[in-house]
């Protein structure tokens, strides 16, 4: 495993990953279309050496929408599984959350954090435990929103993130 970048994957992410083609699309739109770029971008980071990851939280975020829709995109998610490792959500990783989150809260000065900040906060502290871990790696987060991580993890909306 080569760990000179570990990409960690937030859940809007692996939903991209995980989008079924649309039959009904000509060629082109199909490649225009955004799941297709980002499909794209993942396997390049794979074959270039980066260390791609996940949370398990995220794959539960995702798989709890795709099993409510009955969506076929669940085979998908499992077949993720097998390209990436996905972080598992420890005591450690939700100790670490819980301080984000409490932090988050008292910076907050409406006090009004958002209510479903606890997958962003997991995530957020599985980064920062690979980062403790791999101090002298870049660590960072792939996401399509970085205002939920930015203030406690190095963050990129996915298409910035480039590895050669």
């Amino acid at each position: 495993m080569d760990l000179r970048v570990i990409v960690l994957l937030d859940s809007n992410i692996l939903a991209l990953l995980v989008e079924p083609d649309d039959e009904k699309l000509s060629d082109e739109e199909k490649l225009a279309k955004e799941s297709y770029q980002c499909t794209k971008w993942f396997y390049q980071l794979l074959s270039k050496g980066a260390y791609v990851t996940s949370s398990d939280l995220c794959d539960y975020e995702i798989r709890r929408e795709l099993i409510r829709i009955n969506s076929k995109s669940v085979r998908e998610l499992d077949k993720l599984r097998d390209v990436i490792e996905f972080q598992k959500v420890t005591f450690a990783v939700l100790e670490k959350a819980a301080a984000l989150w409490a932090e988050a809260r008292d910076r907050s000065q409406s006090n009004k954090v958002k209510e479903n900040i606890d997958v962003d906060c997991i995530l957020a502290a599985h980064w920062c435990l690979l980062k403790e871990e791999y101090p002298a790696r870049q660590v960072i987060i792939a996401t399509k929103n970085i205002k939920d991580f930015q203030r406690v993890a190095e963050c990129s909306i996915w298409q910035n993130i480039t590895y050669l």
